[in-house]
């Protein structure tokens, strides 16, 4: 029982991995970026200078990686390197002007269906799924087995209780 469990959860991520690869061609053939590209860039955006070491915790990318992806978008003139202090070691990025141009026009990071059945669902379902991917990838993650699992949200319906809250609780 436990094994086939194991396999559908495998088999699903699979499926996901392959819709992200998917989209992620998508986004190359038709907008010259990747999805990672899409992702750094975005969030360049939304942040400000960001230094580097602080673009790949928020990613979930290895620094090697994101400094790529920042040299790819500099050749590109969607960002830029600029220095915040007189250490020359201290280089953040930020969006360019092309760079906001780009986003204005740019992809979602994720297919636009998926966006519209996301905002069709009640908020309990879609915190239901997100809590359900957080705790799989606290599960994936975990080098600690005898850790307490993670609880759901207060807003969350547990199959046990039924629904613990509402978001105006929070």
């Amino acid at each position: 029982m436990e094994e086939n469990i194991s396999m559908q959860i495998t088999m699903r991520l699979r499926q996901i991995i392959q819709e992200m690869s998917r989209h992620s061609k998508h986004l190359q053939e038709k907008y010259k970026i990747t999805l990672p590209q899409l992702i750094c860039l975005k969030e360049v955006a939304s942040h400000g200078p960001i230094a580097i070491g602080a673009l790949t915790k928020i990613v979930f990318i290895n620094n090697s990686t994101v400094t790529g992806i920042i040299d790819r978008l500099e050749k590109r003139k969607l960002v830029q390197r600029v220095r915040i202090s007189k250490d020359r070691r201290q280089v953040h990025v930020e969006i360019t002007e092309e760079g906001l141009t780009f986003i204005e026009d740019a992809p979602t990071p994720i297919h636009h269906q998926f966006i519209e059945k996301l905002e069709s669902m009640k908020s309990e379902d879609v915190s239901m799924i997100l809590w359900g991917l957080e705790l799989l990838v606290d599960m994936l993650g975990q080098t600690n087995p005898a850790a307490p699992a993670t609880h759901p949200p207060k807003h969350v319906m547990h199959p046990e209780e039924g629904l613990m809250g509402t978001n105006e609780e929070l």
